[in-house]
């Protein structure tokens, strides 16, 4: 699969709130609510299944994605 760019909107803790997959060459500029935060980044198009799934979170300290291991 196809490395593709997107902004994941996601609380204090990592938990992921939304997956954002811009158009190719779209101009966005994603927000978050109070307490959230925005991270852009590029990911396997595979992966954002993880993502909206709960599977996977942010590690908000190493601006990166992790398994949710509770």
């Amino acid at each position: 699969m196809a490395t593709i760019k997107v902004s994941i909107v996601h609380d204090e803790v990592g938990n992921v709130v939304s997956v954002t997959r811009p158009a190719e060459g779209a101009s966005i500029v994603p927000l978050g609510g109070d307490g959230q935060s925005v991270l852009e980044t590029e990911i396997d198009e595979n992966a954002i299944e993880g993502l909206a799934s709960g599977k996977q979170r942010v590690d908000t300290v190493n601006k990166e994605i992790v398994d949710n291991n509770p």
